[in-house]
């Protein structure tokens, strides 16, 4: 498999890059200066997989047309967006209806949804509405994000353009330290924390699947990352449960 990764310099991008790059992907890393490029290239060093970096400011993603031609100059077969704001819908109209890209990682939150989750508490609901109004700019452009990918996907299924896994990982606030290999994933409480190498860790063991998509929010947990991804494959677990999917399906007419 051949990732592109919009966003390549972030934390979590770079995390997911060194796993994948172990499991002998190939990592097109896109990001604006060349003076990141070091960093992202020694990522491959010793691995079995293959990495380059394509410089491109994403401010400058302003059509799907644009987004494919990325996908098409690399010849990547799936997309990992790990940047904010804008880019990120012309991403996803490019991946979903280019026959040679088969999946798509969102970053996103947990409180990138319409209203609290059905199982919140009094102490989630607080949480989320206080998060939602200290970042409200970045918070639309995910639920937005977020949506639109759903939206895609279903068009794409329901055109018969084949499998396709949409998936949007929503980790809760992100601590700097080494991961534990233990999560929490899919229908969670709003509070806590996971480390940005067990959110990658998460990430790519999704993506080394064909067959879990959805939403799944993440913080730290007991169980282990293979358990925890095959454990909501298991049980259909997608906590977009409570949001109105039939008017987001609408967002792809």
């Amino acid at each position: 498999m051949h990732a592109l990764i919009f966003g390549g310099n972030c934390r979590i991008a770079r995390a997911m890059a060194k796993l994948l790059l172990a499991r002998s992907w190939t990592i097109t890393s896109i990001i604006r200066n060349p003076q990141q490029a070091p960093r992202i290239l020694e990522l491959g060093e010793g691995t079995p997989g293959s990495i380059n970096v394509l410089y491109y400011h994403l401010a400058n993603l302003k059509t799907a047309q644009d987004a494919e031609a990325l996908f098409n100059q690399t010849g990547a077969t799936c997309g990992v967006f790990a940047a904010d704001r804008d880019a990120a819908k012309s991403a996803i109209a490019a991946a979903t209806t280019l026959d040679t890209v088969s999946k798509f990682l969102m970053i996103s939150f947990p409180a990138s949804r319409r209203s609290p989750a059905p199982l919140w508490g009094a102490k989630d609901i607080e949480d989320y509405n206080a998060e939602r109004n200290s970042y409200p700019e970045i918070g639309d452009a995910k639920i937005q994000a977020d949506e639109y990918l759903v939206a895609m996907a279903n068009a794409r299924h329901m055109s018969g353009g084949g499998g396709f896994q949409a998936i949007s990982l929503r980790p809760i606030w992100l601590t700097a330290g080494a991961g534990t290999g233990k999560v929490q994933l899919g229908k969670t409480r709003a509070p806590g924390t996971v480390a940005i190498e067990d959110v990658a860790a998460v990430a790519v063991e999704m993506l080394s699947r064909d067959d879990v998509s959805g939403w799944f929010d993440l913080l730290s947990g007991e169980a282990g990352v293979e358990e925890a991804v095959e454990g909501v494959f298991r049980e259909v677990v997608d906590c977009i449960e409570g949001e109105d999917v039939e008017a987001m399906y609408k967002l792809a007419g």
